[in-house]
């Protein structure tokens, strides 16, 4: 009967853990609550035109915003009225970063019929801001016949300027206390693949000048 009794206590403090445990994860610090704030503010500051660039909002899927619970998700398709050419870009930071680990290239474009023809790893300078990531290739059958194909420039970013380039690296940032409650960004930019790639390379130093505040902000350390 003691043994029992002491199974049933064993049991009720490791539900109470688990609850303290999640609490504890739910609530942020002044300095974190700040930080995403901060997100918020900069994303804002986002220009619809950046240069010859011209941009709209672009639809994201629901079961995206189910999965990221994002602090900020910018989506937007740009035309450059210079020459023509078109880019999307898609930038999201979600407030907890475990929830950023079903979300990126190798995961969502295959769920949505797209196959996996290339990967790279990459690099792109903003102006100071040096940007490591990875170059995706998709192709997949387009409803008239033939294959259509995309180009997809990723990054990872996480606070105290730790730029990533795959999920794995974003994974071996969250150990440790608070490894996961500061959240996590991802920045995407892509094109059709037959868009050279000087011409790419060129399109993705201009956008991302525009956002460069918020990238700013996500890369920030809590409390700096």
């Amino acid at each position: 009967m003691r043994a029992a009794n002491l199974y049933r206590l064993a049991g009720v403090m490791l539900i109470v853990a688990i609850g303290v445990q999640r609490y504890a994860a739910g609530r942020h610090s002044p300095d974190v609550a700040r930080y995403q704030e901060n997100i918020r503010l900069a994303a804002g500051q986002v220009p619809d035109r950046i240069g010859g660039w011209v941009g709209q909002e672009a639809p994201v899927p629901a079961q995206a915003l189910t999965v990221l619970k994002p602090n900020v998700m910018l989506s937007r398709r740009y035309v450059n009225v210079e020459n023509g050419q078109t880019a999307g870009v898609m930038l999201v930071h979600c407030s907890d970063a475990h929830h950023m680990v079903g979300h990126f290239p190798l995961r969502c474009y295959p769920a949505r019929g797209w196959k996996v023809q290339s990967s790279k790893p990459s690099e792109w300078i903003i102006g100071d801001l040096h940007l490591t990531g990875t170059e995706y290739q998709f192709t997949k059958e387009s409803l008239g016949g033939g294959d259509e194909s995309l180009v997809v420039a990723n990054c990872l970013l996480r606070p105290g300027h730790r730029v990533l380039r795959n999920m794995e690296e974003l994974s071996a940032t969250l150990g440790g206390a608070g490894g996961t409650s500061s959240g996590a960004g991802q920045i995407q930019v892509y094109f059709q693949a037959n868009v050279p790639a000087d011409q790419r390379e060129q399109a993705i130093g201009a956008l991302l000048r525009g956002y460069r505040p918020v990238l700013d902000a996500v890369l920030a350390t809590p409390g700096n």
